[in-house]
């Protein structure tokens, strides 16, 4: 059962695009014609997961792939797609086609980091970058406890 819904997820390229009126931009990074908003990070201690979460607009003429997400320390990273409850797995990337937005959260794909090397702790903001398949995005994690960004297990 599990297999069989993974690869209907893969098949779809993790297209659970979301409709969704235009950013505000008031907070985020832009590169080019992607803009990122809403990045957050759930608390986690060393030797722990981080579950990241955002929302990618896609303003370009081409379609851009989320691969996964560096920390200035050298976390691995990985992106999830949501298969069901308490079910999810790695993906290779997640596809935003040219004018579309998606939102990553716990019911479509998110960017789980770690083991983490040093604690993630509530309030802070760490330096990352956004890895697409052509390009990354320099940002700022904001680390909270909400329920968009809730931490993996």
């Amino acid at each position: 059962m599990i297999t069989n819904l993974f690869r209907a997820f893969a098949a779809t390229g993790a297209s659970a695009l979301m409709a969704s009126t235009a950013l505000s931009h008031d907070e985020g990074a832009t590169a080019g014609e992607i803009h990122i908003e809403g990045i957050a990070a759930t608390p986690a201690r060393s030797g722990e997961t981080s579950r990241v979460t955002f929302t990618i607009e896609n303003d370009g003429p081409d379609r851009a792939v989320l691969l996964g997400l560096l920390l200035t320390t050298g976390e691995p990273s990985q992106v999830r797609g949501f298969l069901g409850v308490s079910h999810s797995a790695a993906v290779a990337g997640v596809g935003v086609e040219a004018g579309d937005v998606y939102r990553l959260g716990d019911r479509t794909a998110w960017i789980d980091v770690g083991p983490l090397r040093h604690d993630l702790l509530e309030g802070a903001r760490v330096s990352a970058v956004v890895r697409f398949d052509r390009f990354d995005v320099p940002v700022t994690l904001h680390v909270d406890g909400s329920p968009a960004a809730r931490k993996s297990r």
